[in-house]
């Protein structure tokens, strides 16, 4: 039975013959490859026949022409040169039994007796399928390597020589693999490192691999940047012996990355720059709203006064005038007329009194801000017919005049509202001070409306709306909220923590 073992002397196959050829010994090498059992050919058979005969007769042709004396006997053809202590290496073709083609290496010695002459031959022939198969797949690696794009280079480990230079690197550097091979890589790329050279060779032979970014200079003169990865090589006793390198540039790489970095550092700039005149122009604006609502204030003390002092006392001197015109004699036939003036008289000012609290209630500057509100939520809810809840809980103290007046105001336009839409039955108004801030809280059970159709678009007949009242608030320090829900009714949440003020002083209500 024929042995087959997955060896390199499995596929070495010995074959030993006598002086005139006939074979002696045959192993089991030798039976597997040439499909031949020994006991078929021991003593029979000479060597000749495994081999290609068109071969042998090249060969004996090459002979005879080279030596003048033709050589007859196949054998002899395969020891002509053979002699005692010469031994013949060449490469030959083999036929197994079923007449298949091999290439085998062989190597013919002689065998010498006592005396000196030949005792017989010792044929050793190894199996070049696997190298052949071996040296076809380089060959064909290294026309895939040449097709790369990348430039692909083998450096020797020691004397960091280019070995290898494929078509990639000719077309990245410049140089010829003529004139690239044996040449010292750092200077023939004028290469600059990111680290020292001796850092990056020693994590290289740790990790059996390194990548990272070099700059080389191509035969033209040009700087390239070129992303490089190195693999650490080893011969057959696994000892490093050289580095497959792969360079790919990325110089334009590199220059858009810079470019787009370039243009994002400065549209964060413009943004900084944009967003800075934005505060600066959100800054005046509500320094000019807080300006123009103090003017309205003051416009609103104003006239206010002139309402209350100079024309409702000129209004109630027409009065007093009229009431002693009715005592003098002779004014019966008038009498009818002065009665109707003294009754649009009496209407007209009790208009001017509420033209004049609506504008500035006495009360708020006098009393403070709960007296102000419940007077004026009272009269709204006596004119409405409102069930009213006032609560102002915790508050002993009075606020600054400033959220006093944003306080009332909310309230204002707040209730006027409820008056014009909200079609409700009750209304609470809550001041709530607690020790983080000053809370009022507006509520109602009315129809209550969509928050973002409202902000849109103002409803017909609202004041400022929410947005003024809004603005109002955040211009005195404080933050607003409203919630509203259809059919449920709306609720207005208005806090001023303690301590701050629209113009960025500190306030105590102690």
């Amino acid at each position: 039975m024929i042995e087959h073992h997955d060896t390199d002397l499995s596929r070495v196959l010995v074959i030993s013959t006598r002086p005139d050829g006939i074979i002696t010994s045959f192993n089991s090498a030798a039976e597997r490859l040439l499909g031949t059992r020994a006991d078929a050919v021991v003593g029979k058979v000479t060597p000749a026949v495994f081999h290609d005969p068109d071969e042998l007769r090249r060969r004996g042709e090459t002979l005879a022409t080279e030596s003048g004396c033709p050589i007859q006997d196949p054998f002899g053809v395969i020891v002509a040169l053979v002699g005692i202590g010469r031994i013949v290496e060449d490469q030959w073709t083999y036929l197994d039994r079923s007449g298949y083609r091999f290439p085998v290496v062989l190597s013919v010695s002689a065998i010498p007796d006592e005396t000196g002459n030949i005792l017989g031959y010792c044929f050793v022939a190894k199996d070049r399928r696997g190298q052949l198969q071996a040296e076809a797949l380089l060959r064909r690696q290294a026309k895939l390597l040449d097709l790369a794009n990348d430039a692909i280079l083998v450096r020797d480990l020691l004397a960091d020589t280019i070995t290898y230079w494929n078509e990639g690197a000719v077309r990245l550097y410049g140089w010829t693999a003529e004139e690239a091979l044996g040449a010292y890589i750092h200077d023939f790329l004028s290469t600059t490192f990111p680290f020292p050279l001796e850092e990056i060779k020693q994590q290289f032979l740790e990790q059996g691999l390194w990548r990272g970014e070099l700059v080389h200079t191509t035969r033209s003169g040009r700087e390239i940047t070129v992303s490089s990865r190195w693999t650490l090589l080893r011969d057959a006793a696994g000892m490093p012996s050289g580095s497959l390198e792969l360079n790919t540039d990325i110089t334009e790489q590199i220059r858009a990355q810079k470019a787009l970095k370039d243009a994002h550092e400065e549209l964060e700039l413009r943004v900084t720059e944009r967003t800075a005149d934005l505060r600066d122009a959100n800054e005046r604006l509500r320094v000019l709203s807080r300006r123009l609502m103090e003017i309205q204030e003051l416009e609103r003390r104003a006239i206010a006064r002139d309402l209350h002092d100079e024309i409702g006392q000129a209004l109630t001197a027409i009065k007093l005038n009229l009431r002693e015109l009715r005592t003098h004699p002779n004014c019966e036939p008038v009498e009818d007329q002065i009665a109707d003036s003294l009754e649009i008289l009496a209407q007209v000012l009790q208009r001017v009194r509420s033209l004049a609290l609506d504008l500035r209630p006495s009360l708020l500057d006098e009393l403070g801000l709960v007296p102000a509100l419940r007077w004026y939520v009272g009269r709204q809810a006596e004119r409405a017919g409102w069930q009213l809840k006032f609560s102002a809980d915790g508050l002993t103290s009075r606020p600054s005049p400033e959220i006093e007046i944003a306080c009332f105001r909310l309230a204002q336009e707040a209730l006027t509202n409820v008056v014009r839409h909200s079609q409700a039955q009750k209304v609470e108004v809550l001041l709530e001070r607690s020790s983080q801030a000053l809370t009022m809280v507006i509520r109602d059970n009315g129809i209550g409306f969509d928050q973002d159709a409202i902000r849109s678009g103002p409803r017909v007949g609202t004041s400022v709306g929410l947005s003024g009242m809004e603005e109002r608030v955040r211009l005195a320090g404080g933050t607003f909220r409203i919630e509203s829900t259809p059919a449920v009714g709306t609720e207005i949440r208005a806090s001023f923590p303690h301590g701050v003020v629209s113009n960025g002083t500190e306030e105590s209500w102690a």
